[in-house]
C-alpha cells in the first residue's frame, strides 16, 4: 500500500507579484485573494507555497479586473503537480543523459520518497516540457540561417509490423533535428507534408540527402521541385551488393560449419605444457578469432575475409608440419581442408565483389558530376557485356544494373553542390544512438516500443545543454502548450490498450465495439 506524503516539515513560503504598480494606470496594487496554495517537493526541501493575487483598485483603470501573480512562484512547479520543475529537470537529466534506470533514479532521489510510477509520469512531463520549449525557442534557426539554408537529411525508423514509423528530419550542416513525427503510412503525400513543414520555417532548402526509397523521392519532387536530391551512396552500394553479400554469408557459414570442429584439438593442447602444444593452442585461438569477425557489408564482406585468414593459417600450418610433422597439426589441417574445397566458390564471390569495389572507387573520387557519371557509365556498359554460366552470378549482375538505373538520377548531386554529403550515415548514427541510449537505460534488447512511443520527443532533446540551462528553459514553458504535448505523449496509452484488448480476445473486443455503436443515439 502506498504511503501518504509527509508534509509536516514543509516550510511556509508566501509569494506576491514582483511588480507593485499597475502597468496601466501606475497606481498601487492591492492584495485581492489567494491565487493558489499547495505543497511542493523540491530537490532541497518541501515547501508549503501560498501565492497571492493582486489587482488594481483604481476604478478609473482601464483593466481593473486584471490579476497579477508572482512570476517566481509560477516558475516553481506546473499546475496540479506537487513536484517542482527542478525535480522534473533532474529526472530528465538522469534518465536521458546519464541513462539511469527508474530504480536508480528512485535511489538518487530517495529523500523525496518518490515512487516508480511518479518518476515515469515526470519523465513524460520532461519530454512534453522540452518539446514545448523547442517550439517556443527558435534560436537554433539563426545558426541554420547563418549557413545560407538547410541541407535536409531525412529517414524513417522502421518499427515492428503494424506500428507507426518515426520520421526524423535533420539539418546536415548544424546537426539540428528540425522535425520528428510518427506517421501511420510512409506514402508520398505524408512525407511531402513533413517536408512542407520544413519549408514553412522560412529558410531555403538547398539540398536533400536520403536513401533511395521511392516514396521519399516522389515526395521530394512534389514538395521541393528543382532542389538537388542526393541518394545515399552507402544504401546504393548495399543494394547493388545484396545478392553478392548473401553469397558471401553462405560461404562464411560453410567455412564455420567445418572449422568449428577444432574444439577437441584446442582443449587437448590447452592441457599440455610443451612448446608444440602451446603453439597449436595459439593457432586454435587464431582460428577462433577469425571465426568471430563477421565483417561489415557491403565493403568488408565477412566470408571473403574469413577465407583469406583461414588460408593464411593453413599455409602456416603446412610449413610447420613440413619442418616438424605433428599429428595434432595434421588434424588441424584436415579441418582446414574445407578452404581448398570452397576455393571455386571463393573465386566467384571475389570476382563479383570486385565490381562493388570498382563502383565504390568511382563514387569516392573527387571530380565533377560529369566525370563521375562518365566513369559510372563505363562500368554500366561493362556489366552489360559480362557473361556468367551460373544463374546466381547472372542474377547478381542483373541486380547491379537494375539499381544503377534506379538510383542514377540521384547519385551525382554531391559532386556539384557543396554541403550535400554523399551518404546519410550521420542520421543513421543518430537513430542508432537513440536506440543504444534506451538499451543502456533499460537493459532491454528491443527498443521498438520506446522509439514509437517517445522517439518523436527524444529526438528533439538537445544534448549540448547542461542541467541548469535546461532547468531555466523549462521554467519558461507555458502551461497550456505543455498540456498539448503531454496529451500527445499519453494518447499512446489509448492506442496501446486497444491493441492489447484485441490481442487478448479479438472476438469479445469486436463485440464490445458493436454494443458501443448500438448505444449511440441517432
Amino acid at each position: 500500500m502506498k504511503k501518504a506524503k509527509d508534509y509536516s516539515k514543509a516550510k511556509q513560503v508566501y509569494f506576491s507579484p514582483e511588480i507593485k504598480l499597475c502597468p496601466h494606470c501606475h497606481q498601487q496594487l492591492k492584495r485581492s485573494h489567494i491565487a493558489w496554495r499547495k505543497n511542493i517537493f523540491t530537490l532541497k526541501e518541501t515547501l508549503h507555497i501560498t501565492s497571492y493575487a493582486y489587482r488594481c483598485k483604481n476604478k478609473a483603470c482601464s483593466k481593473p479586473q486584471q490579476t497579477y501573480r508572482s512570476t517566481e512562484a509560477e516558475m516553481l512547479s506546473l499546475k496540479y503537480y506537487q513536484f517542482s520543475i527542478d525535480v522534473i529537470a533532474k529526472i530528465g537529466h538522469l534518465y536521458f543523459k546519464e541513462h539511469k534506470t527508474i530504480d536508480k533514479i528512485k535511489q538518487t532521489l530517495c529523500k523525496l520518497k518518490i515512487s516508480r510510477s511518479e518518476i515515469n509520469l515526470l519523465y513524460q512531463a520532461y519530454l512534453a516540457l522540452t518539446t514545448t520549449n523547442r517550439q517556443q525557442d527558435t534560436t537554433y534557426l539563426n545558426r541554420i540561417r547563418a549557413n545560407g539554408g538547410i541541407i535536409l537529411s531525412l529517414d524513417g525508423v522502421q518499427p515492428e509490423k503494424g506500428n507507426e514509423t518515426l520520421w526524423i528530419l535533420k539539418d546536415v550542416l548544424t546537426g539540428e533535428t528540425l522535425l520528428a513525427r510518427n506517421l501511420q503510412s510512409a506514402d508520398k503525400n505524408s512525407i511531402a507534408t513533413l517536408i512542407s513543414e520544413i519549408k514553412a520555417l522560412g529558410i531555403p532548402v538547398k539540398g536533400v540527402i536520403s536513401d533511395g526509397q521511392r516514396s521519399i523521392r516522389l515526395a521530394v519532387k512534389q514538395a521541393l521541385p528543382g532542389i538537388p536530391h542526393q541518394l545515399c551512396h552507402f544504401h546504393f552500394l548495399r543494394n547493388i551488393a545484396r545478392p553478392i553479400s548473401e553469397m558471401d554469408r553462405a560461404l562464411k557459414v560453410d567455412l564455420k560449419k567445418k572449422v568449428r570442429g577444432i574444439k577437441p584439438i584446442e582443449q587437448n593442447a590447452s592441457y599440455k605444457t610443451d612448446k608444440k602444444s602451446q603453439l597449436i593452442f595459439k593457432y586454435c585461438q587464431a582460428i577462433r578469432f577469425a571465426l568471430q569477425d563477421d565483417g561489415c557489408y557491403p565493403l568488408e564482406p565477412g566470408g571473403l575475409k574469413l577465407y583469406r585468414r583461414l588460408k593464411t593459417i593453413q599455409q602456416a600450418l603446412e610449413n610447420d608440419n613440413e619442418i616438424h610433422p605433428n599429428p595434432e597439426l595434421e588434424k588441424l589441417l584436415r579441418k582446414l581442408s574445407i578452404v581448398d574445397m570452397l576455393k571455386p566458390q571463393y573465386r566467384r564471390i571475389k570476382r563479383l565483389q570486385a565490381l562493388i569495389f570498382e563502383a565504390n572507387n568511382i563514387l569516392s573520387q573527387d571530380g565533377t558530376s560529369k566525370e563521375v557519371q562518365a566513369d559510372m557509365l563505363l562500368l554500366f556498359e561493362k556489366l552489360t557485356k559480362l557473361h556468367f554460366r551460373r544463374c546466381e552470378e547472372r542474377a547478381a549482375v542483373h541486380n547491379m544494373l537494375r539499381f544503377m538505373a534506379s538510383y542514377w538520377e540521384g547519385l551525382f548531386c554531391h559532386y556539384d553542390y557543396s554541403g550535400i554529403p554523399r551518404t546519410n550515415n550521420d542520421l543513421e548514427r543518430f537513430i542508432r544512438k537513440l536506440k543504444v541510449a534506451h538499451r543502456k537505460t533499460t537493459g532491454r534488447a528491443s527498443c521498438q516500443g520506446y522509439i514509437v512511443r517517445y522517439g518523436a520527443y527524444v529526438a528533439l532533446l538537445d544534448d549540448s545543454l547542461s542541467e541548469n540551462e535546461m532547468l531555466f528553459r523549462l521554467q519558461l514553458v507555458g502551461y497550456d502548450a505543455f498540456c498539448q504535448y503531454l496529451r500527445q505523449i499519453r494518447s499512446f496509452r489509448c492506442r496501446l490498450s486497444l491493441k492489447r484488448s484485441l490481442s487478448r480476445n479479438f472476438d469479445v473486443c469486436i463485440r464490445a465495439l458493436r454494443l458501443e455503436w448500438a448505444k449511440i443515439s441517432v
